[in-house]
């Protein structure tokens, strides 16, 4: 079976312009335009062109999803306390994830290993560069003076392209390290263009300035060296990398000062500061050092979270929002949403098997894209890995598994998983 050129062209634009709305605010139905004009699409070259296939070392990780989705839809049925509530909030944030999963596998087999994953690599580093035209921006319009305009961004909050960056730095740093395995027969990119983006979502995360980015990618990194560094000595310049990430980020953002006082403020003060913040009741650290809020927040928070989940470990109902209508229930307090970490609100929504099963499939996931990559020298493979292991850290110290971010982390994830070697399809 072959693609015509025409229709080559029109999956790789379709990729890139799905990757590249995704996070745009108010382009919801610009988005679902996209993708219903790529389910069309599929469904008009149903028969002639390839279609996904699971490699087999990815199939305990399919199960335990199709566990996890089934546990969640008996969850909303029988458990959740408003079952209509739930089931709603469980198609958008869990069905339709899956379905723009699906329906990027697809696309993906039929545009090929090599240009679907350029066609995404190429829309999240747009991103970064429109990031970095709209600071350079600010700075010509400031004169050049007060230093670079670093955190500020053309759309959204910095978190936005954190999450972008995140997701390029997982996916270029696994296909850079894969390509120096085996000889470079791994390769996905050519050497200079897969270096310098490599380097440009390193510099974006220090033009950012987000902490938990910057912990992952810390992470990411890290993990990179202990995995290649010993067999190739000069992957210790990664740890070098490291170290200047995490040395720029203490040195260029406050908040770090004081953090560990605040952390303990948070999680063991009784004051409801973290809901009103009336200055009033603002709590004092023990060396009088003024309160870091963001920490100190998300310390409350999360204690407030483990305390529900024990008082409910069955969960809430499913949605991003469990947090928010347990403390509304408690204390009376409403319009809020996430505690701030991703594995908390799961918990707290689907309880303590759902977030169970959900992490015995992000590692089932890891552990198969690592053994892809070693297995078939699958670049694919490793970028999996790397990817769901950075998101799944980012979503620990950040309220991410929901919204636009679990969307095109799982749109990524199927173009991935359909690029293996194993599931594509030879003419």
């Amino acid at each position: 079976m072959t693609t015509a050129p025409a229709m080559t062209w029109f999956w790789r634009a379709w990729l890139t312009a799905v990757v590249f709305v995704f996070p745009i605010q108010h382009t919801i139905a610009l988005r679902n335009l996209l993708l219903l004009a790529g389910l069309l699409a599929v469904l008009a070259t149903w028969r002639a062109a390839p279609r996904p296939g699971l490699p087999q070392e990815l199939k305990p990780a399919a199960w335990a999803l199709a566990a996890a989705t089934v546990w969640l839809l008996l969850h909303s049925l029988a458990v959740a306390p408003a079952p209509t509530l739930a089931l709603a909030n469980l198609r958008g944030d869990w069905l339709l994830p899956l379905f723009t999963a699906a329906l990027a596998a697809f696309v993906a087999a039929r545009a090929g290993l090599r240009d679907a994953l350029a066609a995404i690599v190429a829309a999240l580093l747009a991103h970064m560069l429109w990031m970095f035209g709209w600071q350079f921006w600010l700075w010509l319009s400031a004169g050049m003076a007060g230093g670079w305009p670093a955190g500020l961004v053309p759309i959204g909050e910095r978190d936005h392209h954190s999450n972008l960056s995140g997701f390029l730095l997982a996916l270029l740093l696994a296909e850079r390290l894969a390509s120096q395995h085996g000889a470079g027969r791994a390769a996905l990119f050519p050497a200079r263009p897969g270096w310098i983006g490599l380097a440009l979502a390193m510099l974006a995360d220090a033009a950012l300035r987000v902490r938990n980015g910057t912990v992952v990618s810390a992470m990411l990194l890290l993990s990179a060296w202990i995995s290649m560094g010993r067999r190739q000595p000069r992957h210790l310049v990664l740890l070098l990398v490291v170290v200047a990430l995490g040395g720029a980020s203490l040195s260029f953002d406050p908040r770090w000062n004081g953090l560990k006082e605040s952390l303990t403020v948070g999680w063991e003060s009784p004051s409801l500061y973290w809901q009103t913040w009336d200055p009033a009741a603002r709590p004092a650290t023990p060396s009088g050092a003024k309160l870091e809020e963001s920490a100190y927040a998300r310390a409350a928070w999360a204690h407030q979270a483990v305390n529900a989940i024990g008082e409910h470990p069955l969960g809430l109902g499913f949605g991003r929002d469990a947090f928010g209508r347990m403390v509304a229930e408690k204390y009376g307090f409403p319009g809020m949403v996430s505690s701030h970490s991703g594995w908390l609100d799961f918990a707290l929504a689907a309880g303590l098997p759902g977030l169970a099963l959900l992490l015995l499939a992000a590692g089932l996931a890891m552990r198969g894209g690592w053994q892809q990559f070693r297995r078939h020298d699958d670049p694919a493979g490793l970028m999996l890995c790397f990817l769901v292991g950075g998101y799944m850290l980012r979503c620990l110290l950040d309220g991410h598994l929901s919204g636009w971010r679990l969307g095109l982390f799982a749109f990524i994830c199927g173009a991935l998983v359909a690029s293996m070697k194993p599931a594509r399809r030879e003419p």
